[in-house]
């Protein structure tokens, strides 16, 4: 690895990795839900009514570019027939 490379000084940094590794759920989260959702043949449009909120919220979550309360992803969730389970 070169160690120029931007990312190899921070590999190290405990901050860095925490942030890392948090973005990373996120967006295995996200995918998960989009996954869960075509598999069940459901539209964004469908769950956002269900879960009673905008489609472009269920597009913002499902991309990873949303900051989302864990009450929101479980009103996701709950339409979805999944469980949330937060790992420490």
């Amino acid at each position: 690895m070169n160690k120029n490379n931007f990312f190899y000084k921070y590999q190290k940094n405990r901050k860095y990795k925490k942030l890392l590794k948090e973005e990373r759920e996120l967006l295995d989260i996200a995918l998960q839900i989009a996954e869960v959702r075509k598999r069940k043949n459901i539209t964004q449009v469908q769950l956002a009514k269900k879960a009673g909120m905008p489609q472009s919220q269920i597009a913002r979550i499902e991309s990873g570019n949303n900051n989302v309360t864990i009450g929101t992803l479980n009103r996701v969730a709950n339409v979805l027939n999944l469980r949330i389970r937060v790992a420490t």
